[in-house]
């Protein structure tokens, strides 16, 4: 069968999970952990949470800012955090800003008429004019990520989950060549380095991209089944990707399987599909 058959045939597994750094919760196979699905990172069911907190609280608090659409609330929490020492900290912190700025790009109707009144009314909040913009939110992702890889290179971590973070922070930079050094060194096949393996073959377009997806398929990673939507979209099968996309949003709701839903529909929508 092909991907999209094989992500539609997905079941949602029967373990419950929650993510330390972005409090999601949601459903995971049996194992020694798995993958967020909203900020990639590493959760260890049971594992004792470790981060100050006030610093878990803020993290947690822009998450459910974001999922109620309080968005400037969601950023100034993240405003607090941005200067944190904590590479994992850092590397969470910078998928909440870039949802963020993918929301707050989306949010802009260029297809309007005359002077776009509803456009405007969306930006008569000084702050979100300026200071807290799109184009500020995403340089605020990509400061997080480099801090994020810079920390950990001057410690010289190299455990798996330091290892991973850099290799997706790499990745999320768009620096492949950074993130296939990181992974090509790494013999083992554990879940975290064959998921970062999945993540640069589809952002790639790499000829196995399908493979290693359906591999994470297989073990039942939920966050799969976006990539799949990701792989689809980018081989131009936008209904399939909107399918697997309304699939695994009745899972669990993210708003960022809205926002890629949005950017595959203006896609579409510009190639006359």
């Amino acid at each position: 069968m092909g991907l999209y058959h094989n992500a539609k045939a997905f079941k949602l597994p029967e373990s419950k999970a929650k993510c330390a750094y972005c409090s999601t919760e949601y459903m995971c196979a049996e194992g020694p952990y798995s993958i967020c699905p909203l900020c990639e990172s590493i959760v260890v069911p049971g594992e004792k949470n470790i981060l100050d907190p006030v610093v878990a609280s803020k993290l947690g608090g822009i998450s459910q800012s974001i999922a109620k659409g309080a968005y400037l609330e969601a950023i100034e929490n993240a405003e607090q955090l941005c200067t944190n020492a904590d590479p994992k900290v850092l590397y969470a912190l910078a998928s909440l800003y870039r949802s963020l700025s993918d929301i707050t790009y989306l949010d802009v109707d260029y297809n309007m008429k005359a002077f776009m009144e509803r456009n405007a009314d969306n930006r008569n909040d000084e702050p979100k004019r300026n200071k807290y913009n799109a184009m500020h939110l995403e340089s605020r992702n990509r400061e997080c990520l480099h801090k994020s890889i810079e920390i950990l290179e001057l410690s010289k971590a190299s455990d798996e989950n330091s290892l991973f973070i850099k290799a997706m922070a790499e990745i999320k930079l768009k620096r492949y060549a950074h993130a296939s050094i990181i992974l090509d060194q790494q013999m083992n096949t554990t879940l975290a380095f064959k998921y970062a393996k999945m993540a640069l073959a589809t952002e790639t377009n790499e000829k196995d991209a399908e493979k290693k997806i359906n591999e994470l398929l297989r073990e039942r990673e939920l966050n799969a089944v976006f990539y799949a939507a990701r792989h689809l979209a980018m081989k131009k099968e936008f209904d399939s990707a909107e399918k697997l996309l309304d699939m695994i949003s009745s899972f669990i709701d993210l708003p960022k399987y809205n926002v890629y839903k949005k950017r595959i529909k203006n896609v579409a929508g510009a190639a006359g599909i």
